[in-house]
This record gives structure tokens, sequence and C-alpha cells, in this order.
């Protein structure tokens, strides 16, 4: 599994140099006032106010981008992704936060954007039968320190953290990483390994601002896993990389045509009514 250090490489390599501050945020700007966002607690709210809400509304992540192949560290572009990720947030007493999340993302033609069907695999020359993605509905809590370990016991190994933020005049990057390894209990099933990094960047002043419970905020996303088993690899050597952009929404009505149009055909019950889609979770979240 590839660690903090290795993927601040493969960023700069992105052309996502805001990353790789290592720093705590004053030391980025010594002109902050205001709350010490070096305070775990405190870069918690200043995160959530961003990437989520301090209250329950309805939260969109979209975003748009490339899955690309890499063998002897060769990148090949694949096909393209676009990814919903729909989300309430509820706040614990600890200051934490529950939410109640749901994920929707499509694999598409580089050249069309047409929702793929089947792919003809550069690698093995094989026409693969795509598998789009649809997960949860599920709950997940976000802390200081990161989205915390799933109790699942088919996660082995498991590492979340939030931080540092970097600070830049009125601009804030907040890094989001998850890394994860999954082992099914059947045992012909792959062994799944999560490396997942997003940003989230607004302007500081929003961050900031005790008056909103939600400010407009833009993703950026990278990601290193190994080969969709739906492309059947089998022993193939090299693994998959991605990189996407999007933005915080806050209705279905603000996402692309394109994006709502293939989640309408391919998942119509969830989108409907999205808030309704997470209502079960939601009052769970709010009886425990």
């Amino acid at each position: 599994m590839l660690n903090r250090r290795t993927m601040i490489q493969y960023a700069l390599i992105a052309g996502y140099p805001y990353l790789l501050s290592g720093l705590p945020a004053k030391a980025a700007n010594s002109d902050l006032t205001g709350p010490d966002l070096a305070d775990p607690e405190q870069l918690l709210t200043a995160y959530m106010r961003l990437a989520g809400s301090l209250d329950d509304r309805l939260v969109i992540w979209w975003m748009e981008g490339i899955r690309y192949g890499v063998v002897d560290a060769r990148a090949t572009a694949l096909y393209g992704m676009k990814v919903g990720m729909f989300q309430r947030y509820f706040k614990q007493p600890d200051g934490s936060f529950k939410q109640a999340m749901f994920e929707l993302t499509y694999y598409t033609d580089l050249a069309t954007g047409e929702l793929l069907e089947t792919y003809e695999n550069p690698y093995t020359s094989e026409q693969n039968k795509v598998r789009h993605v649809r997960l949860g509905p599920e709950i997940r809590h976000q802390t200081s320190s990161g989205i915390s370990r799933p109790d699942n016991p088919m996660v082995k190994q498991y590492n979340s953290s939030l931080g540092p933020a970097l600070i830049r005049g009125d601009h804030i990057w907040i890094p989001i990483d998850v890394e994860a390894t999954i082992q099914f209990p059947k045992p012909s099933a792959p062994t799944i390994l999560i490396n997942h990094y997003t940003t989230a960047h607004g302007k500081l002043s929003d961050a900031l601002n005790g008056e909103i419970a939600s400010a407009p905020c833009e993703l950026n996303f990278q990601n290193v896993i190994k080969w969709e088993p739906w492309m059947k690899m089998g022993g193939h050597s090299g693994h998959m990389m991605s990189r996407a952009a999007g933005r915080k929404l806050e209705s279905i009505e603000e996402l692309p045509a394109d994006y709502r149009q293939m989640a309408e055909r391919q998942h119509g019950k969830y989108m409907s009514d999205p808030i309704k889609t997470l209502e079960k979770l939601a009052k769970k979240i709010q009886a425990s």
C-alpha cells in the first residue's frame, strides 16, 4: 500500500502542489488570526463547513475525471469517471459528525462521454462487461483524525487522516486521506486495496465564518488501486490510478445534465429523492 509520502510524489506529477504542506496552518500563514487550524477540532469544523455542512442539509460531491492503467510506471488513460456522493451530516455530542451517504459513480467513454456498457481492454484485448459503482447507503463517522475505521470484519487494515491545512491568502486547502485493505470471505475473491486522497478547497474567510453552516467548496481527488475485478486482468502486472475534480453541490438540480441523466437511468430509485434514500440511516443516527 502506498503511503502519504509516495502519494505526494504522485500529486506533484498530477499538478496539485498544494498538497505538499506539512506545516501547521498558522505556520503556513503567519498573518492568520482567529481560530487556530493547527488545532484538530477547529480544523474539523472548518473542513465540515467547506466539504460538508454543520447542519443536516443534503450535500453532494460531484466530480469528473479519468481512470488510468499504470504498467512499468507508464500511465494509460482508460476511461472517464463521473462521480456523485450524496451525504447528510449530523453533529455528535463529542464534536464529530455521523454521515449518512451513498455513492453513484459511472465509467464513460473517453471520446464520447457516453456511459460504458462494455469495455475493450487494451491490455488483454478482451471485451469486459463494465460494473459501475453503487456504494451504500451507509453510515460513516467523520472525526478530527479522519474517517473512523468501519465496523466491518472484512476491513483488515485501515488508516485515515485529516489535514494539515495549507493556507495562502484567503485560500485554504484541507486534505483527507483513506488507506485500507479489504478481504472478502470467499477465498477466490480479490483483495481490495484502497488509497483515496481528496482535497477540499475554498475561501479561508468562509471556512472560519461562524455565521454560515455550509460554504462553497472545490474538490480534487486522486487514488491508487489494484485492477478493477471486472477487467479480469489475471496476473497482469500494474495497477490503476485516478484523478478527478469538481465541487460541492446542495441539490440534484445543480448536477450536470449528463451525470443526472446517467444516474436517473441507472439508479432512478436513489435519484428520485436522495434525502428520502438516506432517511432511514438519518433516523438511525439521530436516535443513537
